[in-house]
């Protein structure tokens, strides 16, 4: 029988990882857990990762690099008239990612006690920020932004609250609610974007 490479053993805890998450309450999750639904031994298991939190927060790095594409992939440059369309078209490409991921909508929008995974969250949103901005710039020219604070960064974090809210409430996230996070992130970023932005000179848009 050939062995099992590396790579292979990995692949198979992590979606063993997966599947126990989307039923269950993440919290609850052991290393024992993860062996038993990967069919093989805890000890293989703790080789690759010290504690639960360790694996999950692995997983997790795979779903930020998700987040850009959902980003990249949300704007459509045919349907931008005013900057709200950029921040609509965004916050539905995360809605639709989290309705398709019950692991991310577990770690999260619910609740954990994983201090690791709420920091590079939080880490996380920042860089998807500073995509963001640069999405807003191709598309306008924006007036100057306070240095202290991310207001995109903060609409993000804004939608998520939004979302988390109602996803440990019903387990999903309703279209009302979707609607209201994206009502919530426009008024909040109209505070410093004028209504009405300029779009930049066509040769800073090629």
């Amino acid at each position: 029988m050939k062995k099992e490479s590396t790579e292979q053993r990995l692949d198979r805890i992590h979606k063993a990882v997966t599947h126990l998450v989307a039923q269950r309450d993440v919290n609850s999750i052991s290393i024992y857990d993860v062996a038993k639904e990967a069919a093989i031994a805890a000890s293989t298991v703790y080789h690759h990762y010290p504690n639960i939190e360790a694996l999950i927060y692995e997983l997790m790095e795979g779903i930020f690099v998700d987040f850009t594409t959902v980003l990249q992939e949300a704007v459509k440059p045919e349907e931008i008239h005013h900057w709200s369309d950029i921040n609509r078209m965004i916050e539905q490409g995360f809605v639709n990612y989290y309705r398709s991921n019950p692991l991310v909508q577990r770690i999260l929008l619910g609740q954990h006690t994983y201090a690791s995974i709420r920091h590079a969250d939080a880490q996380n949103d920042l860089l998807l920020a500073e995509h963001v901005e640069a999405i807003y710039r191709q598309y306008f020219v924006l007036p100057e932004l306070p240095n202290d604070v991310n207001i995109f960064a903060i609409a993000l974090q804004v939608a998520d609250k939004v979302y988390s809210m109602n996803y440990r409430e019903n387990g999903d996230i309703p279209p009302e609610m979707a609607r209201e996070a994206i009502t919530l992130t426009e008024a909040y970023l109209g505070t410093y974007l004028p209504k009405n932005l300029v779009r930049p000179p066509a040769e800073a848009t090629m």
